[in-house]
């Protein structure tokens, strides 16, 4: 079953995304994290330092956010997926503190609730990320219920990648699964989840809360590797598709032939349930990795030709904050810069051309749901072709990733792709 059929989500870093009030920020030293004072600035620098980005707050809000819900419906984006926005005390909020409250940095839970009214007013979704893997230290739970945690030897704490931080929870406890799903029933007014870490989560949990969450609503697994037996076992709706990202990355700094690029893509393409294919999220950014365009070079050919893969391959276009200007930032700390609201005339070209293909895909069905079969595949052309089809149409979708135009006999015509772009044909 196909839930999200023809979406592009959009994903919000709150903190970074937009202050709509910079009066209202808090003061630095105000709480601590991990025993260190908080810091409060509004430039980048600082909100990206390496050693100090976790507890160094920009400002973000619920509010900001839904002051720029125009902004994502006229890119083309029909679903938000917003990183934690519960209690917690990092920039990122993956250290929860309170699963039932918004942090009272981003704002209440009217605010929440005011934005999700007006998302779905606009015929927008929204999803939240389940952190059901670990909690910070202050959480209640750490207190009152030690059996909740996975403990190793000597009774100590498990932590996420023993970071001697963020302590593990242990859903096979059959009253911590219970309080976990109740999670899912207090954010009732969302349309899906996102779970953090799910590859180390226990299947028998996530086989629960999967039938918690319905029928109706999806749910995306954390996994950046193969996910082919969650997908058939149902676990999932989808995954965060880094072997997307992975591929077309390899394939815009040389390190992937054509005829490569095609067997890998294959291999997701015919061992996920098809379904899995397309709600599975194809990313070229996120909060945790480079950002892309810095990782190409920031060519803007491979950039563009990057993000028609995003939109003309099965799948579903994930859109990170501030991949429509083509914002830059190298590890997880730069690449959860502010975003940008006042974009110069070429990141504003490449806001235009994003807009371009989420409405080419809108129109067009078939390039979310329709079947795919590679048709052509030239290493030392560098060029690449494959068939969108379904029942209503059949598109040819061309790629020239060499420095000469080319001209590819396919499908018994003669297409001339200029260089380092793409075209495509109605058959």
């Amino acid at each position: 079953m196909i839930k999200w059929p023809n979406d592009v989500v959009y994903q919000i870093f709150p903190d970074r995304f937009h202050c709509h009030d910079p009066a209202a920020r808090p003061k630095s030293g105000s709480f601590e994290w991990n025993g260190i004072p908080i810091r409060v600035s509004a430039r980048k620098d600082e909100v990206t330092n390496r050693e100090h980005h976790q507890y160094t707050f920009f400002g973000g809000t619920l509010e900001g956010v839904r002051q720029k819900l125009d902004h994502i419906q006229d890119l083309g984006a029909t679903a938000v997926y917003f990183t934690p926005i519960f209690k917690a005390k990092s920039t990122h909020r993956y250290d929860t503190d309170d699963y039932m409250q918004v942090d009272p940095m981003l704002g209440t839970r009217a605010d929440f609730d005011r934005l999700v009214a007006d998302l779905h007013a606009r015929g927008l979704k929204i999803m939240l990320d389940g952190v059901f893997n670990h909690t910070s230290f202050d959480h209640a739970w750490f207190r009152e219920h030690p059996e909740y945690y996975m403990r190793g030897p000597g009774g100590k704490p498990e932590t996420w990648m023993g970071s001697g931080r963020l302590p593990k929870l242990d859903p096979q406890n059959p009253e911590l699964a219970r309080e976990l799903l109740a999670i899912i029933d207090h954010w009732s007014n969302v349309d899906g989840w996102r779970l953090d870490a799910s590859h180390l989560l226990a299947r028998v949990f996530l086989r629960e809360l999967k039938a918690h969450v319905g029928p109706s609503r999806p749910v995306i697994g954390e996994d950046w590797d193969d996910a082919r037996f969650d997908l058939h076992e149902g676990i999932y709706d989808g995954v965060t598709n880094f072997a997307f990202q992975r591929n077309v990355l390899a394939m815009m700094i040389g390190d992937c032939s054509p005829e490569t690029l095609a067997r890998r893509l294959r291999v997701v393409y015919e061992g996920y349930p098809w379904s899995g294919v397309v709600q599975s999220w194809n990313l070229l950014d996120n909060h945790d990795t480079d950002r892309f365009f810095d990782r190409i070079g920031r060519r803007e050919s491979h950039y563009r030709l990057s993000q028609a893969f995003q939109f003309l391959l099965p799948g579903t276009p994930l859109l990170y904050q501030g991949d429509e200007w083509g914002m830059t930032g190298r590890g997880d700390w730069g690449a959860r810069a502010p975003m940008i609201w006042k974009p110069d005339a070429e990141q504003r070209a490449r806001y235009d051309y994003l807009r371009g293909l989420a409405s080419l895909r809108r129109e067009h069905p078939v390039l979310a749901t329709g079947g795919i079969r590679f048709v052509h595949a030239d290493n030392r052309d560098r060029t690449l072709g494959f068939v969108r089809e379904d029942a209503e149409e059949r598109a040819l979708v061309l790629f020239n990733l060499g420095p000469e135009p080319k001209a590819i006999d396919v499908e018994g015509r003669r297409h001339v792709i200029p260089a380092f772009d793409w075209g495509l044909d109605w058959l």
